[in-house]
Order: structure tokens, then C-alpha cells, then sequence
């Protein structure tokens, strides 16, 4: 398959197992996290006043009353403040890790359409490289694989 745009990239990202490494990696930071007593304490503060303020709740079947209750959160920005305090977002590593994933993913497609409609050869050249390094060994392709994506240009834009 040849990546042509970034829904197609999202699917490749996900399916090459980096999207939930990612997720898991940033749940078990939030979960350490100074934030996640208060961010829990602030849903229960929130349910507790939705089931105080609508005593029919108590009698309706429980996929109504959490249907309820996750609207009544949804009302409040909780997720987006815990989301913005999770260190790992903010950290310069963890960016350029997934940059270098996406990266990886593009030149591997790149490669693998190259050679598949070229000449029919290997694709093992493309597997073997670390991730996010193979940048370095062929420039060529590394920069038409970010800038059919506008990887690069993103940084000059900041």
C-alpha cells in the first residue's frame, strides 16, 4: 500500500503497533502523575452532584445513568487540563520519538512502492533499519517521505 494521505499514515502508525505502545506509555504516566488524584476526585465530585441533582438517576437502568453522567463530564474541560498536564507530551524525547516512528513508517512505504513497482526486489533493506534512523543513510528518501507529508515544513512554521 502507498500512503497518499495522513489517514492512511494513521492506519500504518496503528498498525505497526507504535499507537498503542504510545498509549499505554502515556496512560501509565498519567497514572503516576501528581494530577490523577485530583482529575479522579473532580469526576466523582461532578457524578455525585449530577445524581443529587436528578434523583430519578437512581431508578433508571445503569447504562442510562452512566450515559448521563458522561454528558455531564463532557460539560467540563477535566479531561483536556489532565491531558495538557501529562509531563510526557511537553517532553522533547517523547516528540521526537513518534516523529521518528512516523518518519520510519513513510520511508519504509516509500521503499517498498519503489521496489515493488522498479524492480520487484527485497523489501528486507527497508525492515532492518532502526527506527527513525534510516533518515541519515539515504537522504533522498527521507526528505520526499516528509515532505509529501509536510513533516518538515511544520517545524519551519513554528
Amino acid at each position: 500500500m502507498s500512503i497518499t494521505n495522513p489517514n492512511q499514515l494513521v492506519e500504518e502508525f496503528k498498525k505497526s503497533g507504535e499507537f498503542d505502545r504510545l498509549r499505554r506509555e502515556l496512560l501509565k504516566d498519567f497514572r503516576q502523575s501528581e494530577g490523577v488524584a485530583a482529575f479522579l476526585a473532580r469526576v466523582e465530585d461532578i457524578a455525585k452532584q449530577k445524581l443529587a441533582s436528578d434523583p430519578k438517576l437512581q431508578y433508571m437502568p445503569e447504562a442510562t445513568v452512566t450515559r448521563e453522567i458522561m454528558q455531564e463530564l463532557e460539560r467540563y474541560p477535566i479531561v483536556e487540563r489532565a491531558v495538557s498536564e501529562v509531563p510526557s507530551l511537553s517532553n522533547p524525547g517523547f516528540v521526537s520519538g513518534v516523529r521518528g516512528s512516523v518518519q520510519k513508517i513513510l520511508q519504509d512505504d516509500r521503499k517498498a512502492s519503489g521496489q515493488g513497482q522498479a524492480n520487484g526486489t527485497s523489501q528486507s533493506g527497508a525492515a532492518g533499519k532502526p527506527n527513525g534512523n534510516s533518515a541519515g543513510n539515504n537522504e533522498s528518501d527521507g526528505e520526499s517521505s516528509a515532505e509529501s507529508m509536510d513533516l518538515e515544513d511544520d517545524e519551519d512554521s513554528d
